[in-house]
Formats: C-alpha cells, structure tokens, sequence
C-alpha cells in the first residue's frame, strides 16, 4: 500500500525555512495537523492525526516540534487544568481565516474598543486599556 505522505502545505515549508528548521515529513505533518485543525488538540491528539499523513511520526518529535514552533512564536499552547496543553499555530504563522471570518474578528475588536477593551492575540482574552 503507497505511504500516504503529508500535502507540502507552501506556508509550512516558507515558516520553517524561515525559522532555520528542516521541513521533515513528520514536522510538516504535525504543521498540516495544526493548520486544518478546527479545535486545539493536546500533543496525543496532534500524534494521532499527523500518524495518519507520516506513520513515521513519533510523540518525542511532537513535543520537541510543538516546543520549537512556540520558543519561534509560530505555535500557542493553552495550558489547561489536570489535562495536556492545547495547541495551535499562531494567527501569523497559519494565515488562518476566510475574508469572513476576519471581517467578524475585526467586527469583535471595534465593539470591544467601544467598550475600552483591546483583544490580545497571543492569549485571546480581552484586557481593559
């Protein structure tokens, strides 16, 4: 059966190259997971799903790759309470968002300016000026 190898996503490669990282299959995969990821997944979750595009994937390079992208800025991770951090790539690193969705997201900061608050992007939590 052909290995199914991860789609060459040209954002993963230019971000990588960039940050001075080799795009391996497994990195590029763990990036793809990331990108089309509609929730935050915890690092197993990231494994399960980059396993499916690189078999070759192991849990070890997720945890190194996830700290690499975060110590970058490309990548967030969400601590939660008795459970693994949730990750996600940075809004600057994924280029996430149809003209909708940044056009609701621009909409979001003008009504929180109304009310003396600025959206902060790293954390997603509004803060008073």
């Amino acid at each position: 059966m052909p290995e199914r190898t991860p789609a060459a996503l040209p954002d993963a490669h230019a971000a990588l190259a960039q940050a001075g990282l080799r795009p391996t299959p497994p990195r590029l995969a763990i990036w793809q997971v990331l990108h089309e990821a509609n929730d935050e997944p915890d690092a197993v979750d990231v494994l399960r799903r980059a396993q499916s595009l690189e078999p070759r994937t192991s849990l070890g390079t997720v945890y190194r790759f996830l700290r690499e992208l975060e110590l970058l800025g490309l990548a967030t991770s969400q601590p939660v309470s008795h459970e693994r951090s949730r990750w996600r790539l940075a809004d600057t690193a994924a280029g996430r968002g149809s003209p909708r969705q940044q056009a609701a997201v621009a909409a979001i900061a003008q009504l929180a300016a109304a009310f003396g608050y600025t959206l902060v992007p790293s954390t997603g939590r509004a803060q008073a000026r």
